[in-house]
């Protein structure tokens, strides 16, 4: 199992954007085959920051969800302020 949380700073003109791309992504992230968690935040005390906590199978379905994400004509470049940051975690239960 791959787990991760990543970290999305927003550009704040994109903010409303994002999150609004966000509505219809999510739900169709989490019908992908080998996703098992595809979870969206917001920061309460950090503006126009964002948290997706996800779960996939294998590396083979990372692979499937990053190629979905792009067929999906979400320009995730031109609204981020920054690199996303990636925290692995382990799945211990």
């Amino acid at each position: 199992m791959i787990s991760f949380v990543a970290t999305l700073n927003v550009k704040p003109e994109q903010a409303a954007a994002f999150e609004t791309a966000m509505q219809t992504v999510v739900p169709k992230v989490r019908q992908e085959p080998g996703n098992h968690a595809y979870i969206f935040h917001r920061s309460a005390t950090t503006a126009n920051t964002y948290y997706f906590y996800e779960q996939y199978t294998d590396e083979d379905a990372l692979k499937a969800h990053r190629a979905h994400l792009g067929s999906l004509g979400i320009n995730l470049a031109e609204m981020l302020a920054a690199a996303p940051e990636i925290e692995h975690w382990e799945l211990i239960l």
